[in-house]
């Protein structure tokens, strides 16, 4: 997707709303991805979220928007922040989730290690019964 700095069409304010309607709608899904925990999911679309944001960086051509137009674009402007704000809140959820995995890995770690002495004891071959 072009920068909009590239388009030399009369109706870029049109064009500007599009992109930023199709943006709304990437971090709706993004948000969705994360409340079904999709995280795959939602790293492949983060992708496509960077790329649209790149896209529309850059100056705002409010000079050739009529007060519906900046009115509607403050209205996605806001409502995309909102999302991103709830999905960062989201990621910091996962993130500490994670963070209590590998606490509680690390823990049995030392206590395997406590309890053998740091080796791996093979009790199959020890407690083994034959059988006649």
């Amino acid at each position: 997707m072009p920068p909009l700095a590239e388009y030399h069409s009369t109706d870029t304010a049109t064009l500007l709303l599009t992109r930023y309607e199709a943006l709304l709608a990437l971090t709706e899904q993004m948000l969705a991805m994360a409340s079904e925990h999709d995280w795959d999911g939602l790293v492949r679309l983060e992708t496509d979220y960077v790329t649209q944001v790149t896209a529309l960086q850059g100056p705002l051509p409010a000079d050739g928007m009529s007060d519906t137009q900046r009115q509607r674009l403050g209205e996605l402007l806001e409502a995309i922040l909102h999302n991103d704000l709830v999905l960062r809140e989201r990621l910091v959820e996962r993130r500490n989730e994670l963070g209590e995995l590998l606490n509680v890995s690390r823990n049995q770690q030392d206590l395997h290690r406590a309890y053998t002495g740091g080796r791996v004891v093979n009790a199959g071959a020890r407690f083994r019964r034959e059988t006649p």
